[in-house]
C-alpha cells in the first residue's frame, strides 16, 4: 500500500485502531504511556531504537514489538533513503476494554514477545504464525473494504489475541484485583512507584502522594495484591535494574544505586527473592546479544 503520510484505520465495525507507518527519513516519537496493548511490526527497513521500559530495541522486517498496558515507550529512527511511499511498520493497538471482552483475566497477565532469542520451540513456530496472520492483515488493507473483508480482518484479530494469550502470556507477580475502583486506587499508586523507584521513599512517602495514612495503605496493598508496599517496590526496582544489567557495562554497584538500591547487598537480596538467583548471575544468564 503506497502512502505518503501515516495511514490510520478504525472503524465500528472493528475493536482495534490500525496504523500503517510509511518510511520516512526520520521519525520520532516521544515518550509516552496509554492502558492500551500496543504491537508493532516492522515490514521494510528498519526502527533504529524503539524502546519500552527503557529496554533498547533495533528491528528488521518481520520483527514483533508488543507494548503492554501502561509501559512507557518511544521511537527514534533515521533512514537515509526512505522516500514515504513504502509501508514500513504496521501498529495494532488493542484497547484494554476489548481485551476484557476477549479475556476477562487479561489484567493478571502481560505478554512476554519482545525476546525471541529465549523463545521455546512451540513459542517459536507462534511467533510464525504471528507474522502470517500480520500479513494476511496488511493484504485486506490492499482490498476493496466491505463487509466480508471487515469479517476477515476480525476473524484474524481474534486469532492474534488467541496466539498472544496461549503462548506469550505470563501471570504477572502483582496482579491488580477486579474490582475497577480498587485497580483505579493501585494503578495511581504503582504509577507513583515507577516514576519515583530510583528515590529513598518510605512508605509515608508512598502514603502521601494519594492522600492516605501509611497504615491504611499497607492495609490496602496486603488485602489487593497481597504484598506490602515495599515489596511491590522492590520489584519495580528489580525490574529497572535487570534492563540494565542487561545492556549496560557499569558495574552492579552503579546499578544498584542508581535503581534505587541502597547496596549491592540490598540488590543482591531482592534478585534472589524475584528471580531465585543473584544480580551477578542473572546478568550472566541474560546479557543482550548472547
Amino acid at each position: 500500500m503506497a502512502s505518503t503520510h501515516q495511514f490510520v484505520y478504525t472503524t465500528q465495525k472493528l475493536p482495534v485502531l490500525f496504523i500503517i507507518h510509511p518510511a520516512l527519513k526520520t521519525v520520532t516519537v516521544r515518550p509516552h504511556w496509554h492502558e492500551d496493548v500496543e504491537l508493532n511490526y516492522t515490514l521494510s527497513d528498519t526502527i533504529d531504537d524503539f524502546t519500552i521500559e527503557n529496554e533498547h530495541f533495533t528491528t528488521a522486517p518481520g520483527r514483533i514489538l508488543l507494548v503492554n498496558s501502561e509501559q512507557v515507550h518511544s521511537v527514534r529512527s533515521t533512514q537515509s533513503n526512505a522516500d514515504g511511499h513504502q509501508p514500513a511498520a504496521l501498529t495494532l493497538v488493542f484497547p484494554l476494554k476489548f481485551l476484557r471482552t476477549c479475556y476477562p483475566a487479561i489484567e493478571q497477565i502481560y505478554f512476554d514477545v519482545n525476546h525471541p532469542e529465549d523463545f521455546s520451540v512451540s513459542q517459536r513456530a507462534a511467533y510464525q504464525r504471528l507474522r502470517s496472520l500480520l500479513h494476511q492483515i496488511m493484504a485486506q488493507f490492499n482490498r476493496e473494504q466491505n463487509d466480508l473483508t471487515i469479517l476477515k480482518i476480525r476473524t484474524l484479530l481474534m486469532l492474534i489475541v488467541t496466539i498472544l494469550i496461549e503462548d506469550f502470556s505470563r501471570p504477572k507477580v502483582f496482579a491488580l484485583p477486579l474490582n475497577q475502583e480498587k485497580q483505579t486506587r493501585l494503578t495511581t499508586i504503582t504509577t507513583y512507584l515507577q516514576q519515583h523507584a530510583q528515590e529513598p521513599l518510605k512508605v509515608a512517602d508512598i502514603a502521601a502522594s494519594v492522600h492516605l495514612s501509611p497504615e491504611y495503605l499497607i492495609r490496602f496493598f496486603k488485602s489487593n495484591l497481597g504484598t506490602t508496599p515495599y515489596q511491590y517496590l522492590a520489584y519495580i526496582r528489580c525490574q529497572k535494574a535487570q534492563v540494565q544489567l542487561r545492556q549496560s557495562e557499569d558495574s552492579l554497584t552503579v546499578i544498584a544505586l542508581r535503581t534505587g538500591f541502597g547496596s549491592l547487598r540490598s540488590i543482591n537480596r531482592t534478585f534472589e527473592k524475584f528471580t531465585h538467583t543473584t544480580a551477578k548471575n542473572w546478568r550472566a544468564q541474560n546479557r543482550a546479544g548472547q
